[in-house]
């Protein structure tokens, strides 16, 4: 029995593009429509038949699952995702699983009932049986497990932290200090990793003391600070992300820590308020609106039974503004 791959392929086209013939023909050329409809003809397809095996469902709806809405990086990520969404038309549905396994489950389950189409998943705090390999069309990205056998749209943060830290140890910093984010989130690892192999390679000793954790809000990077103070001489910190690193810039102000005369402060995710702290933040850019738009069109692959990337890592970029300096022994 035929099947769209059969009639893509004797057309010359894209099984996507059969797919908008039958139902959107509109948006089809007539050259096209006409190419598709006679390789129909030909291999003895039946759309009504084709269409139970088709991986798509007539919602047009897919659900792009956050940790915690209210936190601004996403604010890019969602906008490529609506993007690429628009185009072909498909709507998008947000679902705040504040950090809660059982919340992202809930939204997991619009997709195994039809109600969705497909997944789109900013978190990596997901049911175990997602982790395992779980048969719906879903998509990561930012964040991502280890050998995950589903498409994943990152950048490479171990790469990106490295670099951070090797600028810092470049302008004379020796005593950098860390405030990484949950250490169960796997971008967090990576980047730990990075900041851990930078200094060895520099054959400095890892300090426990010099590391706190947060929880990516202003408040924990402001809290983790405090703590790091009375613990540890440091002369630059490294933020896991850019809210953090302006709740840590507050502390260093209030305990007498001029920014960067004093303290090298660098964030991470480049956030559209980074360019307007005073002093600028110093921050590793990451490409939000291409990872939304990259993760829409892998996920389109994935439902329309097409080859989608597994794993693809967008570049970062460190942008040195004035809240980092050199700093000399004296």
């Amino acid at each position: 029995m035929a099947n769209v791959k059969d009639v893509a392929k004797l057309a010359g086209v894209s099984t996507a593009t059969v797919s908008r013939a039958m139902t959107h023909p509109e948006k089809v050329s007539e050259k096209t429509r006409k190419k598709v409809q006679s390789a129909m003809l030909e291999c003895g397809f039946s759309p009504n038949v084709s269409a139970r095996n088709l991986r798509r469902c007539e919602s047009k709806t897919v659900i792009v699952i956050l940790p915690d809405i209210a936190n601004q990086f996403f604010a890019d990520i969602v906008r490529g995702i609506q993007i690429i969404a628009k185009k072909n038309d498909y709507k998008v549905l947000l679902g705040d699983s504040v950090h809660a396994v059982e919340q992202a489950n809930a939204y997991i389950d619009l997709v195994k009932t039809k109600q969705a189409d497909g997944i789109i998943s900013l978190t990596s705090e997901l049911p175990e049986e997602v982790k395992e390999g779980i048969n719906i069309p879903i998509v990561m990205a930012c964040e991502y497990f280890e050998n995950f056998p589903v498409p994943t749209v990152r950048i490479d943060n171990y790469t990106a932290s490295k670099n951070a830290i090797d600028y810092l140890l470049d302008i004379g910093h020796k005593r950098i200090a860390c405030i990484t984010g949950p250490m169960d989130n796997p971008i967090c690892v990576a980047r730990k990793n990075g900041y851990r192999q930078s200094l060895e390679n520099a054959s400095l000793e890892l300090d426990e003391l010099a590391i706190d954790s947060g929880d990516f809000s202003f408040h924990s990077g402001y809290s983790a600070f405090h703590r790091l103070y009375k613990q540890y001489k440091m002369t630059a910190l490294f933020c896991f992300n850019d809210m953090m690193a302006l709740g840590a810039m507050r502390a260093a102000f209030e305990v007498g820590l001029n920014v960067p005369e004093k303290l090298s402060i660098i964030g991470f995710d480049d956030l559209p308020f980074a360019q307007y702290t005073t002093p600028q933040l110093t921050t590793i850019q990451q490409p939000q609106l291409q990872i939304g738009k990259t993760a829409m069109q892998t996920l389109l692959h994935v439902l329309f039974d097409e080859k989608a990337a597994q794993d693809t890592i967008l570049p970062t970029q460190l942008l040195v503004r004035s809240s980092t300096a050199s700093y000399s022994e004296k």
